[in-house]
């Protein structure tokens, strides 16, 4: 008979991984209770999660969502990081407190980004990208310039008859 804090575990990752295709793994082998702790509350700042379960548990709910090759990362203490809608602002958060800790903690192990299957380096380079609030700010940026540029070019006519009348006007007082 299975054991019901293992029924509900799986039940958790089942539910958080379901609609979830980008999640990271991490070896946090090393980290305090009380380290492991401040990263979990920098990553919920970011709108991530922290969960740590057993590796079997993990690979469980992997392969019943069809997530197969993940046997040589669950290996050893391994946590899930969960990362919502903008996978950048939590991974920013594990690396920046990955090259503030001593040890350099929690070491990545690869994961899933967007349904693909990537390896350990992969949080390095997602955390070196813009987050999403960013990107939406410069595209909107970028859809503005030519409505500014537009609104400039159609005032021009105006901005210029204004200029010649002016002109005409100080040559007839001079006159």
């Amino acid at each position: 008979m299975a054991n019901p804090r293992n029924i509900a575990a799986v039940e958790e990752l089942r539910s958080l991984l379901k609609d979830s295709g980008t999640f990271f793994l991490v070896d946090y082998q090393g980290l305090s209770a009380e380290d492991l702790n401040a990263l979990r509350s920098k990553v919920r700042a970011e709108g991530g999660r922290i969960l740590v379960a057993k590796n079997t548990l993990i690979s469980v709910v992997l392969k019943e969502q069809g997530v197969e090759d993940f046997d040589d990362q669950l290996k050893g203490p391994t946590a899930l990081i969960l990362t919502g809608e903008d996978p950048v602002g939590p991974v920013k958060a594990v690396t920046d407190f990955a090259k503030d800790h001593a040890a350099e903690l929690p070491v990545a192990k690869g994961g899933m980004l967007q349904g693909t299957k990537v390896g350990p380096e992969a949080l390095a380079r997602v955390a070196k990208l813009p987050g999403r609030d960013q990107v939406l700010s410069e595209l909107v940026g970028v859809l503005q310039a030519p409505l500014q540029q537009l609104v400039g070019v159609l005032n021009a006519p105006q901005r210029d008859l204004v200029s010649v009348i002016n002109n005409y006007k100080t040559k007839l007082e001079e006159a």
